[in-house]
């Protein structure tokens, strides 16, 4: 770039006051308005001059540069200025003139645009292009320096092998060395038993037996300093938690290495020609560097890199590419995971797999081994979209517990593609719907998946959005459940119940005014991932 403020660092044209305007952008550098056009990708622009990247103003322009325009007219209005008499002048600056094209034909002129319109193309390609490599290289520095955290960590923890390996070296000194002290009174033990057995006079016996019992003496006393001495409790403790932090280690680096390895075989390598069938399909599709990074690392997504939320994994999960999966007898099934209101849902189980360039995690990553969560079904029946209920199982009771499996379709059965099954207490306060018959869906079903329901910590409640269990009317429904939908005025409240309804209470209050209420059904489900 030079210093002429006449032209477009870009395009090198002179400035008009129609359709090359001069307009500035936030970081100060200013171009062109054919240019800047040319650069909006994404609904931002990035500098070609510091590469700072600007978000496009809602009105679609950035501002005219009216200085630059008044400092154009002012240096061409000096440039036709006469000099003052008997005043000297410096020489005025001259720049090259744009080519006059006033003598060319219609068709070379057209030629001419042609081109330049080509250049400009292969300029802003090559602002992509270096674009592209900056955000690269931002990643692969990102990478080194998590590298490098990485060495650093597994350094400490050779460096606390080495030092719990020497404590266990002077541990086994400090044994050979009282072993070697056991063998010699052991010898002189054994000298003095036979000192006993061929005393001979008296006065022999008298003093065997004296330095007999004062030798025995002495050894009881170094066998009670040998046990307060052995073991070493900091020797012990050191070797015992550095052995377990390494182990720790080498499974998950074992697990992690066998991933990678699962990864790289399903995804080439980035060497390996696009048309490679071994790369994913997203590999073929992608149209930069960071989708094709993304292609490739999609396989290698953990549930740590989930539930941080990085822009990378959060557009996986709103393009429906991210997966949980769940082996059981030989059966996989997949339950998609959305983003919804700023939390991540995991949907119920289904059968069918899921896209072939989507992440995947094991569901137990996911999800809680038991309440207290937050679990959801999607309501919808004739004439009204599917809408959301959103329940907190706030203790970890048998019900609550029973009632997470069953959004998540974790046991096989599931309230997904179930239906309500009838409005008790119609119109009166303590109103309820009932549903959750996943066998029959008659009312008949919905076998407990857990024992002894009866028996957990529930509560009392008359309030409505309070969800209670069925299971003490009949064992047959012990999966059934009920939703208060009208406030129980008076005389307590319904027992046996686990949750409570946080969002979408008025969702199942006008299910509940339904008619015929059969029609009312359970969509979706699953459960809310807590962060």
């Amino acid at each position: 770039m030079d210093d002429n403020v006449e032209e477009c660092p870009v395009c090198l044209t002179i400035f008009d006051d129609t359709l090359r305007r001069p307009r500035t952008l936030p970081c100060g550098h200013t171009l062109c308005s054919p240019c800047i056009d040319g650069l909006k990708h994404q609904g931002a622009v990035t500098c070609p001059t510091c590469r700072a990247s600007h978000a496009v103003p809602k009105a679609g322009q950035f501002p005219i540069s009216y200085i630059t325009e008044s400092l154009i007219r002012r240096l061409r209005g000096l440039a036709s200025l006469p000099a003052e008499p008997g005043k000297q002048t410096a020489p005025p600056v001259t720049r090259p003139a744009p080519k006059a094209t006033t003598g060319l034909s219609r068709k070379a002129q057209s030629l001419l645009q042609e081109q330049e319109a080509k250049v400009l193309a292969a300029i802003r390609s090559c602002q992509e292009e270096q674009s592209q490599l900056d955000e690269y290289l931002t990643t692969l520095g990102g990478w080194s320096s998590r590298q490098q955290r990485l060495q650093d960590e597994l350094q400490t923890l050779v460096d606390q092998s080495k030092s719990a390996r020497e404590a266990v070296h002077r541990e086994e000194s400090r044994v050979e060395g009282r072993q070697e002290e056991v063998r010699q009174k052991e010898q002189q033990l054994h000298a003095a038993l036979q000192a006993l057995r061929t005393a001979a006079t008296r006065q022999e016996a008298y003093e065997v037996i004296e330095d007999t019992d004062h030798l025995v003496e002495k050894d009881g006393q170094r066998t009670g300093q040998c046990l307060g001495v052995f073991p070493d409790v900091h020797a012990v403790t050191t070797v015992a938690r550095v052995a377990e932090a390494s182990r720790a280690a080498l499974q998950a680096a074992t697990t992690a290495a066998a991933a990678t390895q699962a990864a790289l075989e399903a995804a080439g390598t980035a060497a390996t020609a696009s048309g490679d069938s071994s790369l994913p399909a997203a590999w073929a599709e992608a149209s930069s560097i960071t989708d094709r990074l993304q292609a490739l690392l999609a396989p290698l997504l953990t549930a740590e890199d989930l539930h941080s939320l990085t822009q990378h994994v959060k557009s996986l999960v709103e393009a429906g590419l991210v997966f949980a999966v769940h082996d059981v007898e030989g059966q996989t099934r997949h339950a998609r995971i959305s983003l919804e209101d700023g939390s991540l849902h995991l949907h119920s189980l289904q059968t069918q797999a899921p896209p072939p360039r989507a992440a995947t995690l094991q569901i137990g990553e996911l999800m809680p081994a038991a309440p207290p969560c937050e679990v959801f079904l999607d309501l919808a029946w004739p004439g009204s979209a599917a809408r959301r209920v959103v329940m907190s199982l706030p203790r970890d009771t048998p019900g609550g517990r029973q009632f997470m499996l069953l959004c998540s379709g974790q046991r096989g059965a599931c309230y997904a593609n179930t239906r309500l099954l009838k409005v008790v207490r119609e119109g009166q306060p303590g109103e309820c719907v009932r549903g959750g018959d996943y066998q029959t869906g008659d009312g008949r079903g919905g076998a407990a998946l857990l024992p002894h329901l009866d028996q957990g910590e529930y509560w009392e409640s008359g309030k409505a959005g309070a969800v209670r269990g069925w299971w003490r009317h009949d064992p047959a429904w012990g999966a059934q459940f009920s939703i208060i939908t009208q406030d129980r005025q008076r005389g307590g409240g319904w027992c046996d119940v686990f949750g409570q309804v946080v969002r979408g209470l008025e969702v199942v209050q006008e299910a509940a005014r339904h008619r015929p209420i059969t029609e009312v059904s359970v969509v979706q489900c699953g459960v809310v991932l807590s962060r």
